[in-house]
């Protein structure tokens, strides 16, 4: 008995038309033709089993299962190795770099081949190595030279302490200069002390960066000056002038440079100070710098033959120069026409009058 529907019911009432349903008929899967019989006025049905195209369609379903899990597999073991493949010079880079770190070599590097990527890559952690360890070389210059520059003032305190220990025996006049000697002494340790830390603090990520107006610090180091020196004349030529710095470590150049002519003027000498365009010059009329001291004036702990005799440490000048080249700027020494010496300092790029940085940096500084 095949399943009659309204449709095949319509089709029979109206004599006309025709169409074709699948159906399940005595539990098999068929596909019914539908058509009219308009003479008696009635619908036939003629009905085909679909069970040999079903086995057809089950078996195409199995056979494509089988493909696609196939394939899954297969392009999951190619992916595994295109990636091992692909990674391989990333594994190589790394356990590379593991090595070198293991060595302890601080002479050994990468080798900068294979794909353009790796090259740069490579290349860019050679260039981090090199300024690691030019850093660590200052550092253990920087070191070397404290340790032995400290020897001869901790070794004149110790000996002056141990005679200062016996101080009764001595007569009044030879006691007071003692003490005199174990201050300056120790103001002189603690002077050499704070250089070196100056100077091993470096340009650090923690430094306080701000607009600083450098006019009025260079203003104020000379004020002070004029009253440690109250003979010397002082000549100034300040423009007004703004940069991105730490206030600290530029106050601490500029006391240093001016500091450094002080001590090559007389006690009535002129100290020329001027400020043009960014670049500060400091200029004494004192015997100036010999020619074999100009290039390494701003060495670390150096002090010409002429200068040992005078008080300090030989890390003013370093001081400056560091101070100078940490945001761009820099340093350097020559002669003035007409005799003394010259510094000229640059602290790094201006800031333009009213720009974010300079309105940033000026809206917290002191009234004057």
């Amino acid at each position: 008995m095949l399943p009659v529907s309204t449709r095949v019911v319509e089709v029979a009432r109206t004599g006309r038309g025709s169409f074709y349903f699948a159906a399940t008929a005595h539990h098999v899967h068929v596909e019914v033709l539908t058509f009219s019989d308009a003479p008696d006025r009635k619908a036939n049905e003629i009905a085909l089993s679909l069970l040999p195209v079903d086995s057809a369609l089950h078996a195409l379903l199995m056979t494509y299962l089988w493909l696609i899990g196939l394939g899954v597999v297969l392009a999951g073991i190619a992916g595994m190795l295109i990636s091992r493949s692909a990674l391989a010079p990333i594994r190589r880079f790394s356990a590379d770099i593991e090595r070198v770190t293991r060595s302890g070599d601080r002479q050994r590097r990468l080798e900068e081949t294979g794909a353009d990527e790796l090259r740069q890559l490579a290349s860019s952690f050679n260039h981090t190595l090199d300024a690691l360890e030019r850093s660590l070389e200052s550092q253990r210059h920087l070191i070397a030279d404290a340790s032995h520059e400290l020897r001869t003032p901790m070794a004149a305190l110790r000996s002056n302490i141990q005679i200062f220990l016996d101080a009764e025996l001595l007569p009044e006049e030879e006691r007071r200069d003692l003490q005199q000697a174990i201050v300056a002494e120790l103001d002189e340790l603690a002077q050499l002390v704070s250089d070196v830390l100056q100077l091993a603090r470096g340009s650090m990520p923690t430094e306080r960066v701000e607009a600083v107006e450098l006019h009025e610090i260079v203003h104020d180091t000379v004020d002070r000056a004029r009253r440690r020196a109250p003979a010397m004349q002082f000549e100034l030529e300040l423009d007004p002038t703004v940069i991105l710095n730490s206030p600290e470590r530029v106050s601490r150049a500029v006391t240093n440079a001016i500091d450094n002519a002080r001590s090559w003027s007389n006690e009535d000498g002129v100290i020329e100070v001027s400020l043009r365009h960014g670049v500060l010059s400091v200029r004494d009329h004192g015997p100036g710098f010999a020619a074999d001291d100009l290039e390494r004036v701003f060495d670390r702990f150096y002090r010409s033959p002429d200068a040992r005799r005078l008080p300090g440490s030989g890390l003013g000048l370093a001081i400056v120069k560091q101070a100078a080249e940490a945001h761009g700027g820099f340093a350097d020494a020559g002669n003035a026409p007409g005799g003394g010496g010259i510094l000229r300092i640059s602290f790094g790029p201006l800031v333009e009058a009213g720009s974010p940085d300079a309105v940033a940096g000026l809206a917290g500084s002191p009234a004057r």
